[in-house]
């Protein structure tokens, strides 16, 4: 009796599962969003996925649809396809420059609560729109979504602990201590390349650092343990040279004392000399003692540079407010106006760059 009622059970369940046919079956990759003109319509939703072709090619398929919000956008490209959308293999969401500015929040909900999408999609911002990033035909790529999935994966290992996904972004919108961060694609001769990193301000895109000052965000934020630090300096009489250097990052701290009206991020890296283009011998202990000073005092004041602009911007992507946080009881925090009392502190970046080896430099 027992073993028929489980037989019973089994086909019961079996006959209620919905069958899934692969070749019926459109596993959407990567979905674009932009603002448009048209205020009936006012998202522009692109999203593309895998197929192959009658001649047996594998290739991929776009779709653009505008609607008043994105479930509705999401139902009307249900009826640009005879494919059944699958939204399980969603690798990557990418939001356009102008709809990130207006505030990326109600998309981000709509993504989180689809049950089939994980909190390990990953998100990118576009310089300009995204659905010119997701449309552009790469020449031997296949798939734009594959692309940025491993271009994020890149700068995830190049960066460690910054992930470019939805859990991170949402853990650090709700975090009041930090705000998040998220790369940037552009288009450049017919290729997606990286362009800098976008700053926010709770959900909206206030500005984009170039990658030049990227560097020195991910440097302080104790993220990129280690790196290629390539800079033209200057070396008094002899004018600028080129020098390049495989760094570590020895030690990190940011300390704010009880008074909360400054910070400081100490930082050490220890370094090999790669390139060097100066004419003085860079083995001569002298010259590196030189060169430590001059790369040192090149990283406090551009560093310096790139705080005084987040402070002016009320953007705090390093985290100093979780510092201060940590100095204050909880009345205190919510009392305070965290990001007026973030402009005026004082921040100061205080480096120590060592030469560990002088490299090849002939």
């Amino acid at each position: 009796m027992n073993k028929l009622f489980g037989v019973l059970i089994i086909t019961l369940l079996t006959g209620c599962a919905e069958q899934r046919i692969i070749d019926d079956l459109a596993l959407i990759n990567a979905v674009g969003y932009d603002l448009t003109e048209n205020e009936s319509n006012p998202l522009k939703l692109t999203v593309t996925f895998p197929i192959i072709t009658k001649d047996g090619k594998y290739d991929r398929k776009t779709i653009l649809v505008e609607g008043k919000s994105s479930k509705d956008a999401r139902e009307k490209v249900r009826f640009k396809t005879n494919f059944k959308l699958e939204s399980g293999q969603v690798r990557v969401s990418m939001f356009g420059q102008k709809l990130a500015k207006d505030g990326m929040l109600p998309y981000l909900h709509s993504l989180v609560r689809d049950p089939s999408i994980g909190t390990r999609l990953k998100l990118a911002l576009a310089e300009g729109e995204a659905s010119e990033v997701l449309m552009l035909q790469i020449k031997n790529e296949g798939q734009n979504a594959t692309y940025l999935e491993q271009f994020l994966t890149k700068l995830n290992r190049e960066n460690f602990r910054t992930n470019y996904n939805i859990y991170q972004f949402i853990r650090d919108y709700y975090d009041d201590g930090i705000d998040p961060i998220l790369p940037v694609f552009k288009i450049e001769k017919n290729n997606i390349a990286y362009n800098g990193i976008g700053l926010f301000h709770e959900d909206k895109l206030v500005e984009i650092l170039k990658p030049s000052e990227a560097r020195y965000l991910f440097l302080f934020r104790e993220e990129m343990q280690k790196g290629v630090f390539v800079e033209q300096i200057d070396v008094g009489e002899e004018g600028e040279a080129s020098i390049m250097l495989n760094y570590e990052l020895n030690n990190h701290r940011i300390e704010v004392p009880a008074t909360r009206k400054k910070a400081s991020i100490y930082i050490e890296l220890i370094g090999d000399v790669i390139e060097y283009t100066g004419k003085e011998d860079i083995s001569d202990p002298k010259i590196q003692k030189k060169i430590e000073n001059i790369i040192t005092k090149k990283i406090n004041q551009e560093g310096k540079e790139l705080i005084l602009k987040l402070q002016k911007l009320q953007v705090d992507p390093l985290g100093i407010n979780r510092y201060v946080r940590n100095k204050m009881t909880f009345h205190e925090w919510k009392a305070l106006n965290q990001y007026q009392a973030y402009q005026e502190m004082n921040i100061n970046v205080e480096a120590n760059v060592i030469l560990n080896g002088s490299g090849k430099w002939k």
